[in-house]
């Protein structure tokens, strides 16, 4: 979602959202000079709560009942307290526009008014196009908000980003919707992992592990999606782990009835391996990591191969380069084969 602040040295409201590898700020509003802070922070406060109500409507799949100049009429004609009578609007993300409407109408002049109700239209216009598929520009921000489905367009194209670099090229978690990405971003880890795993003659867990002391880091994604998670379907595997982050996120612990407490405590203790407050990026990056790490295991091993006790760190650009051309022609064929 964008988030909005207000800056009283610049007399301006910014807004701010994410695009998978960092965030990008712009000016929404040159706020006047004479209207309180406090107006401006609630009117940055009721901002970033609209474009949350977009962003949680494009996550549900329900941008199509999204009605931009609706939204934009609140916010230029909001309704107004009669007495001690206001009208609220059943719909919570136009009640939001109504009240941002409401603090708006309180600054002096237009031309805030304006900006804001522009700013407003450049929001739904960016949840509209992401819904759509078009991941650019303002509407990259969907990237952060993974959805129930992978559509085929986008897995189409995870896939071909994937098969010009299959250790994960950047684009992956820029332009791409994040379910669609992970799901192609798991098959690719999958098969790195047995083309590894055949190479060293170890079990994929084996080859975790071994990634992991290599790489001195805790691949703990990759560990859950290769060895935990093993036989299930690649679709069936990111939905779920979506779902739990957000779950977690939201306050909710699923527990199956079918599996019996701790016979300790009287509970089981149930936990998501994704970050709640970012699970898209959290996913992809865990992936991604996981890719390298079986390059990792693939590099050591043809370097001992070659020169016993030698470091695959030491052994040159030049031969790196090959050794990383040699491999991912590897993946690739094991992809192609269906393994």
């Amino acid at each position: 979602m964008t988030t909005y602040a207000h800056d009283p040295v610049a007399s301006t409201i910014v807004a701010c959202w994410p695009t998978g590898d960092g965030a990008v700020a712009h000016r929404a509003a040159r706020v006047p000079r004479t209207l309180d802070h406090s107006l401006a922070r609630r009117t940055a406060t009721a901002l970033s709560a609209l474009s949350r109500h977009l962003w949680a409507a494009y996550a549900d799949q329900a941008a199509h009942e999204i009605d931009p100049a609706e939204l934009a009429a609140a916010v230029r004609h909001p309704n107004q307290p009669v007495g001690d009578l206001l009208r609220v609007m059943e719909d919570g993300c136009v009640e939001t526009a109504h009240l941002l409407g409401r603090i708006v109408a309180r600054a002096p002049g237009r031309a805030f008014r304006d900006a804001v109700v522009a700013d407003v239209r450049a929001e739904t216009d960016a949840v509209l196009d992401a819904d759509d598929g078009v991941l650019t520009g303002r509407s990259a921000q969907a990237v952060a908000h993974p959805r129930c489905d992978a559509p085929a367009e986008q897995l189409l194209v995870a896939h071909s980003l994937l098969h010009d670099d299959p250790l994960g090229p950047p684009a992956i978690v820029t332009s791409v919707e994040p379910n669609a990405a992970a799901v192609a971003t798991l098959r690719w880890l999958r098969a790195s992992a047995a083309v590894v795993a055949e190479r060293v003659g170890h079990a994929v867990p084996d080859v975790v592990a071994l990634a992991e002391a290599i790489g001195h880091e805790d691949l703990a994604v990759a560990r859950h999606v290769l060895c935990t998670l093993a036989g299930a379907a690649e679709e069936e595997v990111v939905l779920d782990l979506f779902q739990e982050a957000v779950l977690a996120r939201q306050g909710w612990f699923v527990v199956c009835p079918e599996q019996a407490p701790h016979p300790e405590h009287g509970h089981r203790a149930v936990s998501t391996v994704l970050d709640p407050l970012e699970p898209a990026s959290c996913l992809l990056d865990g992936l991604v990591r996981g890719l390298h790490g079986c390059f990792r295991v693939w590099l050591d091993d043809v370097v001992t191969r070659e020169n016993p006790g030698t470091d695959p760190r030491l052994v040159g650009a030049t031969r790196i380069a090959e050794l990383r051309r040699l491999y991912t022609e590897e993946v690739r064929r094991s992809i192609g084969a269906g393994r």
